[in-house]
């Protein structure tokens, strides 16, 4: 999955942005799995469920994501790169403000649960 994701986004960033300006493989990977993460942590998981479990519940679910994950998050997260943590920036008349480096918006998640 990692590397479909991988692929889909280097596709992308060779169209929108100067091809000596596209990251390294290992430094999108390392964005993958933090977004891979943090779709886990939108699920919240019980504690029982085993990592193979959720491995397959991700691999099911997060795999519809692929296209928005390589065309929205991870752009918005490299022109957050080298400036992790600002708040607040007016610059030439655009404003750019953030908490959190690297925030990472996955709509439509839906937290995870069973029948009972």
């Amino acid at each position: 999955m990692e590397q479909e994701i991988l692929n889909a986004t280097k596709t992308y960033l060779e169209y929108t942005i100067d091809l000596n300006d596209v990251p390294s493989d290992e430094f999108l990977l390392l964005l993958i799995e933090r977004i891979i993460g943090e779709y886990k942590k939108q699920r919240c998981y019980p504690d029982d469920m085993s990592t193979e479990d959720i491995d397959a519940d991700v691999e099911k679910y997060f795999t519809l994501k692929c296209g928005y994950v390589a065309a929205e998050v991870i752009p918005a997260m490299l022109g957050k790169v080298g400036s992790e943590g600002l708040y607040s920036l007016v610059d030439n008349q655009v404003s750019k403000n953030w908490k959190y480096p690297f925030p990472v918006y996955l709509p439509d998640v839906i937290p995870y649960c069973e029948v009972i």
